[in-house]
């Protein structure tokens, strides 16, 4: 084997500049690094004569939303002897104009399309390569009075990112088709791992948004709060200008949440109803790259947005809402308004599991709503308890008080007989006798409303009935010298009633009128038939307390002017209702009190009469079949 021997001179001198250009290859894959920061990094390697040796470079970026290529910045070679890895640190420190402030400004305002470029130009750019331009026309570019030309295609992973137009002074010079494509190569490598981070970053966001979703899934957050949770975490992980968030209410979606810029988010959010609705009747992801182009976007507000997303909120195949996110704000001139594949995913995912949530919360909410009303039963099942107890004990009591009432009535009565006429001592004795009446009244009502009996029916006219009442209660009106106004229908039909049970309620009316009529006062009695109704009506002209509520005289024992009031208009109010009537209370001229008892009489009537005889005549059985 031959010796290779001390490496020569010229080795020697070449291992600091591979060094020194590793080094600085080494700094373009900085993660921490900004893109803006990497373009100035990227043309200052391409003027470094480690690198493509321009003396001036033009960088050109691809705007994929214009369809065209947009000046960047423009780059003069380093006039000093500094190495490359202080050249390329040195760019990533320097200002956003680079070297050559005046070329920039003249750059950036140029935009051409690919059709604009010469022939050579446009395939290196379709091509993804790099080459010399040699003498080709320029037309009017930047470039057009340099001696020779080259390009580099740049690309940003899967996408175009740009064109590097760089310039040499002399036409010929050693190697420069190799050093144009080692540039490509550590160029193209650079941008794929910045664009690699940037994915990551993004995905890391969007992880990082759909955690917080979960956390909030669980949290005592209500719907109001996580409707604005996720409009913020969509518009972040998407990098969206805005987001809305439409709940499900009864006549379609209802806007709940508006995310974005204060002056414009709300009106956006109305705008965007037309495009919710569609969502939700269509039940799927609705994607607008151009929104002037959108048929489902009013024109009024697709001319203030560029692009939109939508997505519906399905869980356990219902439909809860739709979230919709809208202009996805560029970083950079490179990047596109449009809303990517990976955008439209995290958008379903922060959909599907914002649905869950609102599920989940709809189903808290009903847990909650359930176990208050199972509290509330029990407490009310205990407050019945100690009602039923306190009832049965003041059963009890009424029926102890009973034969003491009645003993004291009865004897008043006859001591009552056996004064003279002109004794004193009458006046007071019917008062005793009036009083003890009432109580008794008082106390075997409240036993009548504990007693469930079976109904005793029959068909008998509600006049029969009213005449009993009266007669009942006669002793009284005499005793008080009260005028009765009484006028009964003639033509009331039998009705199927209970007949002890209303008449023991016409009985409570009349008294009730009464208590409350002074004596020498008038009490009118009326009955009447209205259609298929029997109406009965109990007036009275006595005094009302001021303030006093007619609607109260059906509570039972309600206190009025001082006094306790009996049960019998509650006990009235119930067995009327029991034969499908009502019971009404009015004030009506003179009369200070006008109780309308109302009964049906459709289906209630004495029907035995009624159209032709339902008795049919039958023939005997033996005329059915054949004598044979």
């Amino acid at each position: 084997m031959t010796d290779p021997g001390p490496p020569s001179p010229a080795s020697r001198r070449r291992k600091p500049a591979a060094r020194s250009g590793v080094m600085a290859a080494t700094s373009l894959f900085d993660p921490g690094l900004d893109r803006s920061v990497l373009e100035r990094m990227l043309v200052a390697l391409a003027t470094h004569r480690s690198g493509a040796g321009f003396a001036r470079a033009h960088l050109l970026v691809w705007c994929p939303d214009r369809a065209c290529f947009e000046g960047r910045m423009s780059w003069r070679g380093p006039r000093s002897s500094r190495s490359l890895d202080e050249t390329v640190r040195a760019a990533q420190r320097a200002g956003g104009e680079g070297t050559d402030p005046e070329a920039t400004r003249l750059l950036r305002a140029l935009q051409l399309e690919p059709v604009e470029l010469d022939e050579t130009l446009r395939r290196v750019w379709l091509g993804g390569r790099s080459a010399r331009l040699g003498s080709t026309s320029r037309g009017m570019m930047p470039w057009a009075a340099a001696a020779e030309v080259g390009a580099i295609a740049l690309r940003y992973g899967a996408r175009g990112f740009g064109l590097l137009v760089g310039e040499w002074d002399d036409a010929e010079g050693p190697d420069r088709s190799r050093a144009l494509e080692s540039v490509r190569e550590i160029g193209n490598a650079a941008l794929a791992a910045h664009a690699a981070n940037q994915e990551l970053r993004r995905a890391g966001s969007r992880a990082h948004a759909l955690a917080t979703l979960a956390r909030a899934s669980v949290s005592a957050l209500n719907l109001a709060e996580a409707a604005d949770l996720v409009a913020r975490l969509a518009s972040e992980g998407t990098g969206a200008r805005g987001a809305a968030f439409w709940g499900m209410g009864l006549r379609g979606p209802e806007l709940m949440s508006c995310f974005g810029p204060a002056g414009t988010r709300d009106r956006l959010g109305r705008g965007l109803h037309a495009f919710a609705s569609a969502c939700v009747r269509e039940g799927r992801a609705i994607v607008v790259d151009r929104a002037v182009e959108a048929q489902c976007l009013p024109p009024e507000i697709a001319l203030q947005l560029s692009a939109a997303a939508i997505v519906p909120l399905v869980a356990y195949g219902r439909t809860r809402g739709a979230l919709a996110v809208y202009d996805r704000v560029p970083q950079h001139p490179n990047d596109s308004m449009t809303f990517e594949v990976e955008d439209q995913r995290f958008l379903a995912a922060l959909a599907d599991q914002c649905a869950l949530t609102f599920a989940q919360a709809e189903s808290e909410e009903a847990r909650r709503s359930t176990e208050q009303a199972r509290r509330d039963l029990l407490h009310y099942v205990g407050r019945s308890e100690r009602l039923a107890a306190l009832g049965e004990m003041s059963v009890q009591l009424a029926q102890e008080a009973r034969n003491p009432l009645a003993s004291i009535g009865a004897f008043a009565r006859r001591v009552q007989r056996s004064l003279p006429e002109n004794d004193p001592n009458r006046e007071y004795l019917e008062v005793v006798i009036r009083e003890a009446e009432r109580l008794e009244r008082v106390v075997t009502e409240p036993l009548q409303m504990t007693t469930v009996e079976a109904p005793r029916l029959r068909v008998e006219s509600v006049n029969t009935l009213l005449q009993a009442a009266l007669q009942h209660l006669g002793e009284q009106l005499v005793r008080r010298r009260i005028r009765l106004l009484k006028k009964l229908a003639a033509d009331l039909p039998g009705q199927l009633l209970d007949v002890e049970r209303i008449g023991n309620v016409l009985v409570n009316v009349l008294a009730h009128a009464l208590d409350r009529v002074t004596p020498g006062g008038r009490i009118r009695v009326e009955s009447r038939r209205v259609q298929q109704f029997v109406v009965v009506e109990i007036a009275n002209d006595g005094r009302t307390q001021p303030g006093e509520a007619l609607s109260e005289l059906f509570v039972p024992f309600q206190l009025r002017g001082g006094e306790r009031a009996d049960t019998g208009l509650a006990i009235a109010r119930q067995v009327v209702a029991e034969h499908g009537g009502e019971v009404r209370v009015r004030a009506e001229g003179e009369w200070s009190t006008v109780l309308t008892l109302t009964l049906p009489v459709r289906g209630n009537e004495d029907r035995r009469h009624l159209g032709s005889n339902r008795r049919v005549l039958r023939l005997d059985r033996r005329q059915r079949a054949p004598i044979t």
